[in-house]
């Protein structure tokens, strides 16, 4: 009976240059590329609106949006589509002068002639995302300071979770506008964190499907003119807003709305001597409401001279993994599988797909066995 020494290297610990026991033969890990499997208070508040909600597909075959997206060179490029698209679906802007719930009764109310502000162009956006299968979720926010006569000192944009760059991304639809630094879209906090303590002055504002760029120095930015509201703008001191920074956990709006109550936010001494809601404050506002979703998390243990591949994930309507070995053919596989080294560079690549048909990042690890004269 062969007895199995079990070593276990788990997705934090599996690092680049690590040396494996393989039942006494030695493996060397050359690359490990991967997003974390996190489980925290702040994920399990999230709800995901699902596959089968059939409100997603009269909202994704109504409005054609499979078309809007088409012509987007890359994932990144079809959302920014889609951002736009929002963008202009709202005729008039203002003070609502109806109450829908969702973004199939909203674009209906538009249709009729109804008037609308940021909120509804946040929540359409994330139920056009989600009939796509991307994950898009509602920010609400609020000037760290009140200004007379300086407009309304709320705002609702969205976050986008991005495959393509691994990250959460600000969209925000009534300005139809990315923010970015050094050519990297931001999130909602590290624009919070380069308007507030770098004074802004590394920021891009990226306008419209065209991307066209803006500076501070440029603001405000025009985007157009509405009978009964005037100028729609990016002012100057728009990016204020981001003082305090409420996450919704629910993109299910045309079911339930937004999930207030459960919203969490961050704030610092920036917002000392003004007043918002009371919620929960994450610890660590750079990384927990900033959870990876889509990932394939690798953990690797021993058995004898092979390796047991066991992968996590969280991704909203999960279908698959997928599994490559060394750039063959993608494959459907399980949560758990063997991966037998051969002599030489050895590469394993998973993802995720959703039932959408929607892939995560591929996370890769690299590990070459020694050569026979080496195991001396």
């Amino acid at each position: 009976m062969i007895h199995l020494v079990v070593l276990a290297l788990f997705a934090q610990d599996l690092k680049e240059g690590a040396v494996l026991d393989l039942g006494g033969c030695k493996a060397t890990v050359k690359k490990v590329d991967m997003l974390p499997f996190v489980e925290s208070d702040f994920t399990k508040r999230f709800k995901f609106d699902a596959f089968d909600n059939p409100k997603l597909k009269e909202l994704r075959e109504k409005y054609k949006l499979a078309d809007v997206v088409a012509s987007g060179k890359d994932e990144f490029d079809k959302q920014v589509l889609l951002l736009d698209w929002t963008h202009h679906q709202f005729k008039k802007f203002g003070r609502p002068s109806a109450s829908p719930k969702g973004a199939l009764e909203i674009l209906k109310a538009v249709e009729e002639g109804h008037t609308f502000f940021c909120a509804h162009y946040a929540d359409t956006l994330c139920s056009a995302a989600a009939s796509l299968g991307w994950v898009d979720r509602t920010l609400a926010l609020r000037r760290h300071q009140d200004y007379p006569n300086a407009g309304s000192p709320e705002h609702s944009t969205t976050e986008i979770w991005s495959n393509q760059y691994r990250k959460w991304i600000m969209l925000d639809p009534t300005a139809n506008m990315v923010v970015e630094k050094d050519g990297m879209p931001l999130n909602g906090f590290e624009i919070r964190t380069e308007w507030f303590y770098k004074e802004g002055k590394d920021l891009v504002f990226s306008i419209g499907k065209e991307r066209k760029k803006y500076r501070k120095s440029d603001l405000p930015i025009f985007l157009g003119r509405f009978a009964g509201f005037g100028d729609l703008t990016v002012p100057a001191n728009e990016m204020e807003k981001y003082g305090f920074t409420g996450y919704v956990p629910n993109t299910n709006l045309m079911d339930s709305g937004p999930d207030y109550g459960k919203m969490f936010i961050v704030k610092d001494k920036v917002c000392d001597g003004t007043k918002w809601h009371q919620r929960d404050v994450p610890a660590d506002p750079a990384k927990d409401p900033y959870f990876p979703i889509g990932q394939a998390a690798l953990s690797l243990t021993r058995e004898g001279t092979a390796l047991r591949a066991t992968l996590k994930t969280l991704t909203p309507n999960f279908k698959t993994f997928l599994a490559r070995f060394d750039r063959g053919e993608w494959k459907p596989t399980g949560d758990s599988f063997d991966w037998t080294l051969r002599p030489g560079v050895n590469q394993l690549e998973v993802k995720t797909v959703n039932l959408f048909g929607v892939s995560g990042p591929v996370s890769t690890a690299v590990v070459c066995p020694a050569p026979p004269q080496a195991r001396q």
